[in-house]
């Protein structure tokens, strides 16, 4: 299977690990949608990748649908937006908590449900977790909580929309913009650390995370699965 002149979305693929995406399915000759909230930031990703560009704000379920509406049928979808940041379970009330559960579950929800009747029923959707599903940690509690409803979910939709696939990639560390709020010095001393816990001695790069994620769409006995592309960073868990 190719994704040579296939529609590939990616929700969020203005920047970070949905730009990977992009990136790589453009390199293939797939036809790419970025999206952001922002017009101006998904007009300026898809200038400078050569792709469409599309606004959404998945919190909003007439925005989703309309998004969904204006393109029309189409093959894959990658979904890397969501909640961001770190809250502790213990000390943050359920009114702000559950941006985390809006944000990334529910707001994946809306996506997939609203794509699902305009996917073609050999396409496939992706989703992303992290590091956080595996490591339970009070100053994080709503991300993991969030990361394994994430990763039920892709199981779930995998056996309600077959043949449509939906997979999840576990990333680890990747360095984009998603650290831009960091210091310089901040920032490389998070990429020594993580580049110490993985057994390949790198960090993974966007276009690199993007590329195993192009691979699985186009794989299609694939289907249920959870991956970790972190460069074996979930390794030095057990160690």
């Amino acid at each position: 299977m190719t994704i040579n002149g296939k529609t590939v979305v990616c929700i969020g693929g203005s920047g970070g690990m949905g730009r990977g995406v992009a990136q790589a399915a453009l390199e293939l000759g797939a036809d790419v949608i970025v999206t952001s909230r922002s017009q101006q930031k998904a007009d300026q990703a898809a200038k400078q990748l050569g792709c469409r560009a599309e606004i959404i704000d998945i919190y909003d379920d007439k925005s989703v649908s309309d998004f969904f509406d204006r393109i029309g049928h189409f093959s894959h979808l990658m979904i890397t937006a969501g909640a961001v940041g770190r809250s502790s379970f213990s000390e943050t009330p359920p009114d702000e908590a559950d941006r985390f559960m809006q944000g990334k579950v529910w707001g994946t929800h809306r996506c997939i449900w609203h794509a699902k009747d305009r996917m073609n029923q050999d396409g496939s959707i992706t989703l992303i977790t992290g590091g956080y599903s595996q490591i339970i940690d009070d100053k994080a509690g709503h991300v993991h909580t969030a990361f394994k409803a994430m990763e039920a979910m892709a199981q779930v939709a995998a056996v309600s929309l077959a043949p449509i696939r939906c997979n999840v990639i576990r990333p680890g560390f990747i360095d984009s913009d998603l650290w831009s709020g960091m210091t310089d010095e901040e920032r490389d001393q998070l990429r020594n650390t993580e580049r110490e816990k993985t057994m390949i001695g790198r960090i993974v790069e966007p276009v690199e995370f993007g590329r195993f994620a192009v691979a699985l769409m186009q794989t299609p006995v694939v289907t249920g699965a959870v991956i970790p592309v972190d460069g074996g960073r979930h390794l030095s868990v057990a160690r």
